[in-house]
C-alpha cells in the first residue's frame, strides 16, 4: 500500500473546526452572523457554562426549508455565492460554507427553523456531525438555533478553554462586537438564565456606541476621501486602554484585527496617546467590496486592502481632523471651514452636557500646521531662568490671522508649585502643566518644520565632542542623515569620537550629549515602524528638551503668549508623549468642598 491516504470525513471535518471553532465565542460569532444574514432584527442569545455547556441563538430572521436546513451542513454550502467571481463583491458575512458542519462535527446540535410561508417548521438533530433526526415541528418564523457540550468529542481541545466565567465574557463580547455594528438589530443576552444585556434597536450607529460607553466622553467624526468612508466615534485619549481591546475596528461591517488600522489612529490622535494605548469606540471603514480581501482566514478577522495607504490617509485624516481640535478638553479654539468631506461632532454622554456643539452649518477645520508670523513683534520673555541656570527659550510669537480663543480669553490667576498655571474658564478652575501645553506648542512647531523639509538647525560656535567607543560612534553615524534631517549636525572626529556641529534651533538650551543620546533612542525605537512614526518620537523628543520646565517662574506676559499660542496648534489638551496639558475642576465643586455652596 501507498503511504498517502485520504483522511476519513470525521478527522477532516475535526482538522477544519479547529481553524473555524477556536473556543465558544466561535460558535456565537458564527451563528450571529447567519442571523443578521437572514435579516433578523431580533436576536437573543444563551449561555450556559461558558458556552461549552449551551450556546443557543433565537432569530426573527427569514429561516429555512426543510432541504435548505440539511443542506446548511454539508461542507463548502452556501447561498452567498456560486462563482469565483463572487468572491470580489461579497456583502455578506457568511460565504466560505464552513462554520456549520465544523460546529456539527465537535458538538451536539439542535436546531428548529421555519419560514414565513411554511405551516410547519423544521427540526434538525445532529450530534458529532452525524444527523440522528429530521422532522416537522411547530415554531415561530426564523430559528432557534442550540449548541450543547461543545468539543465533547475532542476532550484535548477542551483542555485549552478558559474558567467558564473566562469563556461566558468572550461570548458576551462576541455578541457587542455585532451589535456596534448591526444598531438596527435588537439584542438580548442571557448568561446562566440571568439577563446582562439589553440592546433595543436604534436608528444609528452612535446611540448603540452611548449605550455601551455610557461613562465615556465621545466624539464623533466621519468623512470620505479617495472612495473610503470612515466612521469614528472614541473616547478621551486621557481615558485610553492599554491595549486595544475597547477599540472595535470594523471594514465594511466586518470585524477585523488589523495593525495598520490601529497604526491610523495613533498618528491621526497626534501623540496624544501613550505608547501601548488606545481610545475606547468604534470605528467604520467602508470600501468597495473588490478594494478588500476578507477571504484570509477561516475566522474572517483579518483584511488585505488593494490600496493600504489610501486606507490608512483616510482613516489618519478623517480621525486627525476632529482629535486636533480637542473636543474631549472643553477648551479649544472657535470652529472655522474644514477639509472637503470632513465633519465631527463632540459630546458628554456621562454629564449630558456636550464640550462642543457647535451649529450644524458650522463644521470644523483641518489640522493646521503651526507658523508664526515673522513680522509680529513679540513679547520680551522673562529674565527668570531654569534651576540649572540657563535662560530658557520661550515662544513669544504670534500667529498670523489668529485671533484671540478660548486659551487666551482665560483669566490667568496665578502660578502653583512653579509648576502649574491657575486659570478661571467660566464656571471652572483650570489648571494647566506650564511644560505639557510649551511642549505641545513646540511640537507642533517642529512638526510644521519637518513637513517643509527639515527641522531648523542652529550652528554651535564650537563643535561639542562628545568621546565614545568605536561601536558606539559606527551606531550614532549610521543615523548622520536623519540626524542631519531632524535638525542635529553630528560629524565623525576620530575612531571613537563625534562632534556636534549644530542642533535643532527650537532647543537652544539644551544639553548637546544629552539630546543626541535621546534622539538615537527614539530613531531607533521608531525602526520598526513608519518613518513618520519614527520622526514623531524625535521630534517629541525634542520639544521636551525645549520647553519651559517645571519649577520655572513664569511671567504673566509670558503666560500670555503661551496661551495665545494654545490657541493656534492642534491637539493643544495633550502634551506629545499623550499626558494632559489641564484639569478642570468646577467651582461649584470647590463651593461645596469648602461648605460654601454654589459662588
Amino acid at each position: 500500500m501507498g503511504k498517502i491516504h485520504v483522511l476519513s470525513r470525521v478527522v477532516a471535518d475535526q482538522i477544519a473546526a479547529g481553524e473555524v471553532v477556536e473556543r465558544p465565542a466561535s460558535v456565537v460569532k458564527e451563528l450571529l452572523e447567519n442571523s443578521i444574514d437572514a435579516g433578523a432584527t431580533s436576536i437573543q442569545v444563551d449561555i450556559d457554562g461558558g458556552g461549552v455547556g449551551r450556546v443557543r441563538v433565537l432569530d426573527n430572521g427569514e429561516g429555512l426549508s426543510a432541504e435548505d436546513a440539511v443542506a446548511a451542513f454539508g461542507r463548502h454550502a452556501t447561498s452567498k455565492i456560486a462563482d469565483i467571481d463572487d468572491l470580489s463583491r461579497i456583502d455578506s458575512y457568511g460565504f466560505r460554507g464552513e462554520a456549520l458542519p465544523s460546529i456539527a462535527s465537535v458538538s451536539k446540535i439542535r436546531v428548529d427553523t421555519r419560514t414565513r410561508d411554511q405551516v410547519a417548521g423544521t427540526r434538525l438533530v445532529i450530534e458529532g456531525g452525524d444527523m440522528r433526526e429530521t422532522r416537522e415541528t411547530g415554531c415561530p418564523t426564523g430559528t432557534d438555533f442550540e449548541v450543547t457540550d461543545l468539543f465533547y468529542n475532542v476532550p484535548a481541545r477542551r483542555k485549552f478553554l478558559k474558567q467558564a466565567s473566562t469563556e461566558g465574557t468572550h461570548c458576551v463580547e462576541a455578541v457587542i462586537r455585532m451589535a456596534l455594528v448591526c444598531p438596527a438589530v435588537g439584542f438580548r443576552i442571557l448568561v446562566n438564565g440571568r439577563r446582562v444585556r439589553e440592546l433595543p434597536s436604534v436608528d444609528d450607529p452612535l446611540s448603540r456606541v452611548r449605550d455601551l460607553f455610557a461613562a465615556e466622553s465621545l466624539a464623533k467624526a466621519e468623512g470620505n476621501e479617495d472612495g473610503v468612508r470612515v466612521q469614528a466615534v472614541l473616547g478621551a485619549p486621557d481615558r485610553a486602554r492599554a491595549g486595544a481591546g475597547s477599540l472595535y475596528t470594523y471594514v465594511n461591517g466586518r470585524f477585523v484585527r488589523d495593525r495598520a488600522l490601529l497604526r491610523a489612529v495613533t498618528a491621526a490622535f497626534g501623540g496624544t496617546l501613550e505608547q501601548g494605548r488606545y481610545p475606547v469606540g468604534f470605528i467604520r471603514v467602508e470600501v468597495p467590496p473588490a478594494a478588500c480581501d476578507v477571504n484570509v482566514h477561516p475566522q474572517k478577522t483579518e483584511v488585505r486592502f488593494a490600496d493600504p495607504r489610501t486606507v490608512f490617509r483616510a482613516v489618519t485624516h478623517v480621525i486627525g481632523t476632529m482629535a486636533a481640535r480637542s473636543p474631549w478638553t472643553g477648551a479649544i479654539s472657535a470652529p472655522v471651514p474644514p477639509a472637503d468631506g470632513v465633519r465631527e461632532e463632540a459630546m458628554s454622554y456621562a454629564s449630558g452636557r456636550s464640550f462642543f456643539s457647535p451649529p450644524a452649518s458650522t463644521p470644523i477645520r483641518a489640522p493646521r500646521p503651526f507658523r508664526p508670523d515673522p513680522t509680529t513683534a513679540a513679547p520680551e520673555p522673562s529674565p527668570s531662568t531654569t534651576a540649572t541656570g540657563g535662560a530658557p527659550r520661550f515662544p513669544t510669537g504670534v500667529l498670523q490671522g489668529v485671533s484671540a480663543g478660548r486659551f487666551s480669553a482665560m483669566h490667568y490667576i496665578g502660578q502653583g508649585a512653579g509648576t502649574y498655571l491657575l486659570l478661571e474658564d467660566g464656571p471652572d478652575l483650570v489648571i494647566m502643566d506650564q511644560h505639557a501645553a510649551h511642549e505641545r506648542v513646540t511640537y507642533e512647531n517642529l512638526r510644521a518644520q519637518l513637513q517643509e523639509g527639515r527641522v531648523r538647525s542652529q550652528r554651535l560656535l564650537v563643535p561639542h565632542p562628545v568621546d565614545l567607543g568605536p561601536a558606539e560612534a559606527d551606531r550614532i553615524m549610521e543615523f548622520q542623515d536623519d540626524l542631519s534631517r531632524l535638525g542635529l549636525d553630528v560629524e565623525r572626529a576620530g575612531a571613537d569620537r563625534v562632534a556636534i556641529h549644530g542642533i535643532p534651533a527650537e532647543a537652544a538650551g539644551a544639553s548637546p550629549d544629552r539630546l543626541l543620546a535621546e534622539m538615537i533612542i527614539a530613531l531607533e525605537q521608531g525602526r520598526d515602524g513608519s518613518r513618520g512614526e519614527g520622526d514623531d518620537r524625535v521630534i517629541a523628543t525634542i520639544a521636551c528638551h525645549s520647553s519651559v520646565r517645571a519649577g520655572r517662574s513664569m511671567a504673566p506676559r509670558e503666560v500670555q503668549a503661551l496661551l495665545s499660542l494654545m490657541d493656534g496648534v492642534d491637539f493643544a489638551g495633550h502634551c506629545p508623549h499623550g499626558r494632559p496639558v489641564l484639569a478642570r475642576i468646577p467651582w461649584v465643586e470647590i463651593g461645596r468642598r469648602v461648605g460654601r455652596g454654589s459662588p
